[in-house]
């Protein structure tokens, strides 16, 4: 019987405790608040966007502060006691501008507290070490002469007095990547970029670098346009076989295209596939070497004529109606059938498949942003990752794609811009325009 009333007390006693314990976790709590930072930081210049989230899914929160600390002072950028208890989450977007808060460069603490309604008031508190720079980057042109051509290339060199996070030229509404190169100890930064085939003295041409902050420097470029050449306009033709040939090999290629007419299929293989392609292009000459590959003037196939030149505008006719209107962005070169295509300089092979309108289509790349790309082929002798040297045989010419008869689409581009390749098979223009500068490395 005593022993039956003690397992009664025993299991009473437990019960207890259990129910304490967990009255006592309910109504105290210990668990903190969340501070989450949408994006991580540890460096503010002129001025930065800082959005957090605090949350607490308990008790909620009871008050919150944002600051940084500088020396022995501290900086409130936000802080709040809420009175009504129930506020599981608060989202906070900050703009800081450390002038106006006086804050100075140099290092200081970004601190975020938190705490909730428990009666313990727990606290979460979210510390990093930052550093404050308001000094933008100063970029110093190194190359005097830019003569450019439209359509072109040109080549800037310049120096940064800082680390930056990119840097690079603007020109137009395009922004081409610059690259460093190590000169004497020194850094210094190369960048070709694409000239616009509507290039006049308004355009603009100017160094950007902008350093880990967000500070940037800006800059102008000065240049001369050596020619304002109009481009050729031209009407083509089509008859039927040729608009039905097409259609029904892009069908083959699509089966969206089904069933639709053929010269819708070919409107659409004209204009919207082609920007698709030339979109995909210029993602894949992204991956560019930070080196340069290449070295000389670019190769011509041999003994070809040119058909078609850069910036040439066609405007496709099939029976008095137009089928769309596009711009040459190479130049078409026709030999013998199936005649031997070889790089036009050394490089690494970045696409070797069917794209579209290009077909069998080769792009390599030469370092620095300069590719070149052979289309139509009818056959492919490399892979994509494959190291290939000037005049190493990459396939063979043809028709396949977009094309009307068997020759050879070539073309260079910057940064994924298509430009003239005739430039790039000038001696005396790599000499004058690009070799010239890059010995300018020797006097930095």
């Amino acid at each position: 019987m005593k022993s039956s009333r003690k397992t009664i007390q025993f299991v009473l006693l437990a019960v207890i405790i259990v129910l304490g314990a967990g009255a006592t976790y309910y109504y105290f709590e210990w668990e903190k608040p969340k501070i989450v930072l949408d994006k991580a930081f540890d460096v503010i210049g002129k001025e930065r966007e800082i959005t957090l989230t605090i949350t607490d899914g308990r008790s909620g929160i009871r008050s919150y502060s944002v600051a940084f600390i500088q020396g022995q002072e501290r900086f409130i950028v936000a802080e709040e006691e809420i009175p009504v208890k129930g506020t599981r989450e608060k989202r906070l977007a900050l703009r800081v501008v450390p002038k106006t808060m006086r804050l100075k460069d140099g290092d200081a603490t970004f601190l975020v507290k938190a705490t909730d309604c428990s009666p313990l008031r727990n606290t979460a508190i979210h510390e990093t070490k930052i550093t404050i720079d308001s000094v933008p980057p100063r970029a110093a042109l190194l190359t005097g002469a830019h003569n450019v051509n439209p359509g072109g290339t040109c080549l800037a060199m310049y120096r940064v007095s800082k680390p930056v996070a990119s840097s690079g030229v603007k020109c137009a509404d395009q922004f081409f990547p610059g690259y460093p190169v190590q000169a004497s100890g020194k850094t210094f930064y190369t960048c070709y970029f694409a000239v616009p085939r509507d290039v006049s003295g308004a355009t603009t041409m100017a160094v950007v670098a902008t350093d880990r902050a967000g500070n940037r420097a800006t800059t102008g470029i000065p240049f001369y346009v050596r020619s304002t050449r109009p481009f050729r306009s031209d009407t083509v033709t089509v008859g039927d076989s040729f608009v039905q040939q097409k259609a029904v090999e892009f069908q083959e290629q699509d089966e969206s295209l089904a069933g639709r007419p053929a010269t819708e299929v070919f409107a659409y293989v004209n204009t919207d596939l082609r920007a698709d392609n030339d979109r995909k292009i210029r993602s894949i000459c992204a991956k560019t070497d930070a080196r340069q590959l290449w070295s000389g003037t670019f190769l011509r196939m041999k003994n070809a004529a040119p058909k078609a030149l850069f910036g040439d505008e066609r405007t496709y006719v099939y029976q008095e109606a137009a089928l769309g209107t596009s711009v040459h962005l190479g130049i078409d070169l026709a030999s013998t059938a199936q005649a031997p295509v070889e790089a036009a300089n050394a490089g690494t092979v970045l696409f070797a498949d069917f794209m579209g309108i290009y077909g069998n289509c080769v792009i390599i790349d030469h370092g620095q942003g300069i590719s070149s790309l052979y289309a139509h082929l009818s056959s492919m002798a490399v892979k994509e990752g494959d190291q290939v040297a000037r005049e190493q045989v990459i396939g063979n010419s043809g028709a396949t794609g977009f094309a009307g008869g068997d020759h050879l689409h070539f073309s260079i581009l910057v940064s994924g811009v298509f430009v003239d390749p005739k430039e790039w098979w000038d001696p005396h223009w790599i000499r004058d325009n690009v070799e010239s500068k890059l010995g300018l490395a020797d006097s930095i």
